[in-house]
């Protein structure tokens, strides 16, 4: 079982919210603080990697530190982990601690998110880590794949090689009008996880004494993908190709719809013995593979099937994936499945939040998004209710509905491509 705790939500007298997640007899303290400052809400498409360098810059100088290694020889000094990350919505910070000092790290996670000082000069360092972080996600064969999917289907977020041509145009004034515009006390969510016990209210107080403008929740668009023809890279150094498959709906999938598509996935990807890879497997064909179902903040879903296979069984390999996905549209699941892929759930829930910081992502990344609470006690019984007519439901939706696009990179990526294509196209929705 997770780790015994409660969560509460709170909202502070300066406007923030967020979350308290109390974890009796815990010795770490997790944080996390987020705010809709992400690559979206840049001063303009010329400066668009703003967000991006002003993450990176924030645990650089403060008003107490006059250097990046000042402030992590304080902040590491007694074990302690930071990092943040930047997306196209989002922007969060999180940090890890022992227990004896939250209160240490957090104020210190409160001078560099309030009161951080941006020079030139650690704006050409952060220039010049950002083109190396950009430059190497090229070697990612996936990662490059899926941003031109992406792109394909209708995405408007930059992929890497346009984000790089945007960072050297980044001035300190962008970056400070981007602090100035994001991080505001509205636009802000935090969660905390710990034993927090006696130290609740010091928590509450600690966070009402962040100086940051009140400001306004900012907006997220909602987003809309339309089919695409098949995307393919040549990469000649790649034998294998990388394939996927990525269906969209252009709504939220319901908690329990994601829980239905988490059983699918299993019965098809999920082992030795799934319908899918486990098949491909005993054939001999298809070493990896997976699928994975996400619901985001813009208004969309999205359901993946990925994997690396070799030119010569991408035919059989193409065919087995539209056969078995027709199946399960039309209701081919049996008892002895679903009970099989729900119990997988259930000993996975057992495995699930042993730590703090697994028990705070629980929580933090659906409160963030959606500003409620997804009580993980409550997930064995989003597992048990799950049943064949909502598979069918919401797996037919995603064929029927959902707006489409087959993709490959490798040396013969453009035959691996229209061969995948020409056996998805019978069973999804027509492309126009």
């Amino acid at each position: 079982m997770p780790l015994k705790h409660s969560v509460e939500e709170i909202v502070l007298k300066n406007g923030a919210r967020g979350l308290l997640v109390d974890i009796p007899d815990s010795t770490v303290v997790a944080y996390d603080v987020s705010f809709l400052a992400g690559n979206y809400y840049a001063p303009s498409l010329e400066v668009q990697q703003t967000a991006h360098l002003m993450e990176h810059m924030v645990f650089g100088a403060t008003k107490n530190f006059p250097s990046v290694e000042a402030f992590s020889h304080e902040f590491a000094k007694n074990g302690a982990y930071s990092n943040a990350t930047t997306y196209q919505f989002g922007m969060t910070y999180f940090a890890d601690c022992a227990v004896m000092e939250w209160d240490r790290i957090l104020d210190l996670q409160r001078q560099a998110i309030t009161e951080p000082v941006f020079t030139d000069k650690l704006l050409k360092a952060e220039k010049g880590n950002v083109t190396d972080e950009l430059t190497g996600y090229a070697n990612n064969h996936g990662r490059v794949l899926w941003q031109a999917m992406q792109r394909a289907l209708g995405d408007t977020s930059f992929i890497d090689a346009e984000k790089l041509k945007t960072v050297q145009a980044v001035g300190v004034e962008d970056v400070i009008a981007h602090h100035k515009k994001t991080h505001t006390l509205k636009n802000m969510r935090f969660c905390i996880a710990g034993d927090l016990g006696k130290h609740r209210q010091t928590f509450i107080e600690a966070f009402e004494s962040w100086q940051l403008p009140e400001g306004e929740r900012l907006e997220v668009p909602t987003s809309s993908f339309t089919s695409a023809e098949p995307v393919a890279i040549v990469r000649k150094d790649l034998p294998n190709v990388i394939f996927s498959l990525h269906i969209t709906l252009n709504r939220k999938l319901t908690d329990d719809e994601e829980t239905a598509m988490g059983a699918v996935n299993h019965i098809l990807t999920g082992t030795f013995h799934s319908r899918i890879w486990g098949e491909a497997r005993t054939r001999g064909i298809c070493y990896g593979m997976g699928t994975g179902i996400s619901s985001d903040i813009d208004g969309v879903s999205s359901w993946e099937i990925s994997g690396q296979v070799q030119p010569r069984n991408a035919a059989e390999l193409f065919q087995l994936i539209a056969e078995q996905l027709q199946k399960v549209a039309e209701g081919d699941i049996s008892e002895e499945e679903l009970d099989e892929a729900k119990q997988h759930a259930l000993g996975a829930y057992q495995m699930r939040g042993q730590t703090v910081r697994a028990v705070n992502n629980w929580y933090s990344g659906y409160y963030f998004e959606t500003g409620k609470i997804d009580p993980l006690t409550e997930s064995p019984e989003h597992i048990k209710a799950t049943t064949r007519e909502q598979i069918v439901e919401v797996v037919s939706e995603f064929l029927k509905e959902g707006a489409w696009v087959v993709g490959a990179i490798g040396a013969e990526a453009e035959l691996v491509a229209k061969e995948f294509d020409a056996r998805i196209a019978p069973i999804v929705k027509t492309r126009g």
